[in-house]
């Protein structure tokens, strides 16, 4: 059930999460995504880190295996598989990419926020909840972001940190979910945590 914020815009939702997003140093969670793109789906989920200013840590825990993770200091990814560890290029190995093409560095909530501070077509549609979680829903579209046109972003209530976002393409198919469950900030995580 959607309900309407009296009071609330947009801008000032966002606001809220672009400000509540400076105070985190460092996340946690479990991430649960979906992506479509060149005919094919792919469903996994991750135990995922973020250590600012743009360090990644993903481990499949479902729908495949292996880990990886981004050094923004170097621009170079690490994957590991086994005991094979490789240095990997982020934006041209596919080994390191989703099926339409994101790279890990986008994997992360400061990517949503990034995009976010971007779109100028905003709307709020209001207060719901999704998978089970109070949200605020606010859309963007005429977006231009890999092969989606829209974009829905869930911004929670309790933090207003994003919750989940979902892109659609031209025919209104979705092409992208990301779902950041059991989000903990500030868990005091060092590089050796989100980096091998």
């Amino acid at each position: 059930m959607l309900m309407l914020v009296v009071g609330l815009t947009a801008q000032d939702v966002l606001n809220r999460m672009f400000q509540a997003w400076e105070g985190v140093k460092d996340y946690k969670a479990t991430l649960q995504a979906y992506t479509y793109g060149n005919g094919k789906e792919e469903r996994k989920t991750y135990d995922h880190r973020y250590l600012r200013p743009g360090f990644i840590y993903m481990k499949v825990i479902k729908g495949g295996s292996g880990t990886a993770c981004y050094n923004p200091e170097t621009g170079k990814a690490r994957g590991k598989k086994a005991f094979i560890k490789l240095t990997l290029d982020p934006d041209k190995d596919k080994r390191i990419k989703s099926v339409r093409g994101d790279r890990i560095y986008e994997a992360g909530i400061d990517a949503i926020i990034k995009r976010w501070k971007n779109y100028r077509n905003v709307k709020l549609e209001g207060e719901t909840t999704f998978k089970g979680v109070k949200v605020y829903k606010l859309v963007a579209d005429g977006i231009k972001h890999y092969n989606a046109v829209k974009e829905v972003l869930y911004v929670r209530t309790d933090n207003y940190l994003p919750y989940a976002f979902v892109q659609y393409d031209a025919s209104g198919r979705k092409v992208k979910e990301n779902v950041y469950k059991n989000l903990k900030v500030n868990v005091g995580l060092k590089k050796k945590d989100v980096c091998f």
